[in-house]
This record gives structure tokens, sequence and C-alpha cells, in this order.
């Protein structure tokens, strides 16, 4: 494909490109989508924050379809600690630079704005859970590039000694966050070179997802009793869905399969010594009851008691 035709992609209306995201099946609203649009061309350091499963990383990719710029996932470890853990390093002892999939990434998108120069296609770099490691370290070379980058419109980055790759205008950041016990926040340097956008999940929107099934009210029901302490989102509700279908199959009944699926998919999310998780157990059990849903009965029933008895509870 020509450069122009990468530039002519890459100037879609908005209109086409939320009809395109829509298309794939994501629940998305129009504002927030084109919040999303506007960060990316404002700062090119977008994070998108939210619950687990709200479809954080489905939105990086469906966008990046929409306007045809090439995109990688990167999955973030909790154990990075310096930049090496993000671009690779250099090995004195055999002269060699070992590369990360994101250096060649990097090289790939500096090379395609070297050939193109403004007609560049667009690359998206996804930080996926980025801030399981702290940000400042991993990411430090990037932070400071990004306000060289803001004002000349290009910068460097140092990947060894005698080694440099330029850091080009079309080349973007996304970052998806979780915001939990086993998450790092972010220092107020990162804030400030990015634009954050929170995704969330509202409930007519999970309502409609869950189609026509036999179960819809009533797991709509505990995702209003539990989701303030315990939120579920798209992908707990797949999840659901397919496991319940997967057992119909097999000619079990869906109340069954519900109920082993409150028992797995519901039931942990609900710990701690906040009191409105003792709150949400008792309105859960209030609405299953021992003959229909006896496993996740017998299970939130004890952890109701653990959690009167100790002021704190969890699944185990």
């Amino acid at each position: 494909m020509s450069p122009s035709a990468f530039k002519l992609e890459t100037e879609l209306s908005f209109e086409k490109i939320y009809q395109d995201i829509r298309a794939k099946g994501l629940r998305i609203d129009e504002g927030t989508l084109r919040r999303y649009h506007l960060a990316l061309k404002t700062r090119k350091f977008v994070i998108l924050s939210g619950i687990s499963g709200i479809g954080k990383t489905w939105l990086t990719k469906a966008y990046a379809e929409a306007v045809k710029a090439k995109d990688l996932p990167v999955p973030v470890a909790p154990n990075w600690t310096t930049n090496e853990d993000l671009l690779g390093y250099f090995n004195p002892i055999d002269k060699e630079y070992y590369h990360t999939a994101f250096s060649c990434f990097l090289e790939e998108a500096a090379e395609e704005y070297k050939q193109a120069g403004d007609n560049a296609r667009h690359y998206h770099l996804v930080l996926d859970e980025m801030n399981l490691a702290r940000v400042e370290y991993y990411f430090a070379k990037f932070l400071s590039a990004m306000e060289v980058r803001m004002r000349e419109g290009v910068a460097q980055i140092q990947l060894a000694s005698e080694k440099k790759v330029l850091l080009p205008p079309n080349l973007y950041f996304i970052g998806t966050v979780n915001v939990d016990e086993t998450t790092h926040s972010f220092a107020d340097k990162v804030y400030d070179r990015a634009q954050l956008i929170e995704l969330e999940a509202p409930r007519q929107d999970l309502y409609e997802h869950l189609g026509e099934v036999s179960y819809r009210e009533i797991l709509m029901q505990f995702w209003d009793e539990v989701h303030a302490v315990a939120p579920f989102a798209f992908r707990v509700l797949d999840e659901i869905k397919t496991y319940v279908k997967e057992a119909e199959a097999l000619d079990v009944p869906w109340q069954n399969a519900l109920d082993e699926q409150l028992l797995q998919k519901i039931l942990p999310k609900l710990k701690g010594a906040d009191d409105r998780v003792g709150v949400a157990l008792k309105a859960f059990i209030d609405i299953v009851n021992d003959q229909e849903f006896p496993l996740s009965h017998k299970k939130a029933t004890k952890m109701l008691e653990t959690f009167n008895q100790h002021g704190f509870t969890s699944y185990f």
C-alpha cells in the first residue's frame, strides 16, 4: 500500500471509525470513543483505565484496525524495573544488541517515518496492564523523550552507548491499567505526559450484551448488588454465557450452570474488610436460595459468617 493511501486511511472521518468499531461488537459510547480519538491526536500517549474485562485492550485493537495502524500489544511484567526490560540491551561480550518485540517495533516505526514522512503509517504500541510494574522505572527514557518530541516533532532514544533510534511522530503509546491491590499508582510525571480516560460499563450496555438468555434478569440482579465492591463486565458475562450454553448442550439446566458460575466467577471477587462486602453478601444470599442455587448459597453463607465473626472475608 502506498504512503499516500496510509495517510488517507488515518484521516478517516470519526463517524466512519465509530461505525467500524461498533460493527466489531465493541460496546462503547460515541463520546468516550471521541475522547480516545482526540487524546491520541493531542498527546500520542493515552492511558485507559477501568475494571478488568471492560474492553480496554479490545478498544486499542479495534481502533488501530479502523485507522489501518499497525499495533503491538506488550504485556507488562511485575518484575520490570529498568528500561532494558522494555527495550532490550547491548551485550558487551559478543558486541550484539538483544532486541525485544518492542525495540523491533520502534525501529520499524522509525524506518517507516524516514521513508514516508508525514504520510507514514501509524504505529500503536499498547502496554497491557502497564501499572503491574512501576512505569517511572521501565518507561523512564520515553517519559523524557516524549517531552522532546512534543516540542520538536521527533526525538531520539538511546538504546546503547553507540546505538540510537528515532522516536517518530507516527508512533503512539497506549497503556491499559486496572486499579487494584496488585498494581502500582502513577507518579505525577506520568499523568502530566498522558491523557487519562476511564472506561465504564453502564448497566444498560451489560443488560443488552447478555442478549435474550433465560437468566438475564437474575444475573443483573446479582450485578446490582455486588458491583460496587466486586465489579464485573463484558468478559465475565461472555464467559458465563459460554459456560451455560455448553452446559445446556449436556442437558444441564441453566439454573445449575448459573449456580456454578456464581460460585466460580462472582463470589471470588467478594473479599475484604469493607462493610459493603458484608452488605453485598447478605443481598446475594437473599437472591439465591438453597434449592435453586445450592452451591453458591452455601458458599456465600459461609463467607458472610466469616465476615460477621472477623470483619473480613475471602473465598478461601
